[in-house]
């Protein structure tokens, strides 16, 4: 049965602890298995006045209309408040200043109004370590830290975060996303500008420190983030972890920057010590795997990718003439790991043919076979919720496999043709009925052009036949002695790559050099 009070309309997900707001306005928290209904203090919550929930590192927040960003402390709230009810906890509550303030009403507090009319009207805030960031109406972005509980005379205001907009390019905030100690600013112009910890402290640590030129601070204190492959790229979401995030693009794709803390494959691209290095992750200390300054990866869902990197990995690792190149990137018994400019190469090498895996499959402006909905990241881990279209994933598959060995190819040719039917009528009736097959295959060409069916759904559909047809033959068998009958692909033949480096330098081994 529907009840409004435990409906939840929005969830947002913090550190430790879950809030959730219903459909009637009620604020929900959980920090284990059991959910509190919460009840700040002097702050009224009835109705529908609540309008986001957002959960931070350790520090729980909601934004009332009239009143502002009302935060608490997540765990403290439980330990040392009591619960007037079994299913509801009443708790002390501070509040961001200045935010409460809203330009089509009057109701803010009157404390407030005119430090509210300075700021503007709250539109997004993110709750980080410490810190809460948020921007406004007036296309301007604060910083207040979140200390607990706030004096009584003469709290803090917020500090305007002014390097954002520093620069003559016109300014107008589209979103603002982050967790823990990372966040983004995203414009309508397409700039994606990303701050964190560093600055935000700086940022503080400038607001208080006495004789300091308000007019020179912009010009001395840190510049946001620039990463140029997120720029005017259509990048819809930022998911930060703790030391790594994943950027959602319109096309439904990710890519992947930062690092792989202790190896949980948080990068989504393979583990330092597996077919990572192929992709570009170098391992570090700690059983860690990073990505180059500012480098992004595209996350790959199609396990026939994963398929091949694996292969290429063992090809390297065992054939001879790719050893010494293969311990280039992969590392060998002299080198646990592999030269930093070989795993670049490398990881440029598979991201670009990586890139063309659906070419002549997936048109321009068509969805992938794996489209990405929304991606999400917490301290060390990934996922992604994505959208899978099996018949075009198995058409692309398809592309890279290689026809039959020559002695197969003959053996098809040879069967069912005309000597193998002995009668004259036999022959008369395969030929009407290969006629009428192609008059019965006209008609039906004919009728799905007329109802609108493209033909990117007929060479799937034809694809797909063929693929049943010959299932048997093509796909991959192990045996009771463990060798595989397996499906040959383009890359079954192809040496481990030997790439140019950046420095200039060649791999060595004796194949062509992969330009």
């Amino acid at each position: 049965m529907y009840e409004p009070s435990t409906a939840i309309a929005q969830f947002s997900t913090g550190r430790k602890h879950i809030l959730g707001l219903a459909d009637d306005g009620k604020v929900w928290q959980w920090n284990e298995e059991k959910a509190r209904l919460i009840k700040p203090l002097h702050v009224d919550v009835s109705g529908k006045n609540v309008t986001r929930v957002v959960a931070g590192w350790d520090r729980a927040s909601i934004y009332v209309k009239g009143v502002g960003i009302v935060y608490w402390p997540d765990l403290i709230a439980f330990r040392s408040q009591h619960a007037t009810e079994e299913d509801a906890i009443l708790l002390d509550t501070a509040t961001v200043p200045g935010t409460s303030y809203s330009h089509s009403s009057s109701t803010g507090r009157e404390d407030s109004a005119e430090l509210g009319s300075q700021l503007g009207e709250v539109i997004h805030h993110v709750m980080l370590e410490n810190y809460v960031v948020f921007t406004t109406s007036l296309n301007k972005v604060f910083l207040y830290r979140l200390d607990f509980p706030l004096p009584d005379l003469n709290p803090p205001e917020p500090v305007e975060i002014t390097s954002f907009y520093a620069h003559d390019i016109p300014f107008e905030v589209r979103d603002l996303q982050g967790s823990f100690r990372s966040f983004a600013v995203f414009t309508f112009a397409g700039a994606v500008l990303m701050g964190d910890r560093a600055m935000l402290d700086a940022f503080h640590a400038a607001n208080h420190a006495p004789n300091l030129e308000s007019d020179t601070t912009s010009l001395l204190l840190p510049q946001p983030k620039v990463i140029p492959a997120l720029q005017n790229n259509s990048v819809t979401s930022i998911a930060f972890g703790d030391h790594h995030f994943q950027a959602l693009r319109f096309d439904g794709t990710i890519l992947a920057y930062g690092t792989d803390n202790q190896s949980c494959g948080a990068l989504g691209l393979g583990l330092p010590n597996g077919t990572g290095p192929l992709r570009g992750v170098l391992a570090t200390g700690f059983s860690n795997g990073t990505l180059g300054n500012d480098v992004g990866r595209q996350v790959w869902f199609d396990p026939t990718m994963h398929r091949w990197l694996a292969e290429m990995k063992e090809k390297g690792q065992q054939e001879d003439e790719s050893k010494a190149r293969a311990g280039l990137v992969l590392g060998d018994p002299n080198r646990r790991t592999g030269r930093s400019e070989a795993i670049t190469a490398m990881g440029d090498y598979f991201e670009r043919e990586g890139r063309k895996w659906e070419e002549g499959v997936t048109q321009e402006g068509e969805m992938g076979s794996y489209f990405v909905l929304k991606v999400a990241a917490a301290g060390w881990h990934s996922a992604a919720l994505v959208l899978v279209d099996e018949a075009k994933a198995e058409l692309a598959r398809l592309t890279h496999v290689l026809p039959p060995r020559a002695e197969a190819a003959e053996e098809d040719w040879h069967a069912g043709t005309w000597e193998d039917i002995d009668a004259p009528w036999d022959q008369l009736s395969k030929a009407l009925q290969w006629c009428g097959n192609c008059v019965w295959m006209w008609i039906w060409t004919l009728a799905r052009m007329f109802l609108g069916l493209g033909a990117r759904d007929q060479r799937i559909e034809a694809e797909r036949k063929k693929e049943t047809e010959k299932r048997s033959e093509r796909e991959e068998s192990v045996g009771e002695g463990g060798e595989r009958d397996a499906v040959r692909y383009r890359w079954t033949d192809q040496p481990f790559p030997r790439l140019r480096m950046a420095n200039g330098e060649v791999m060595p081994g004796d194949v062509e050099i992969t330009e």
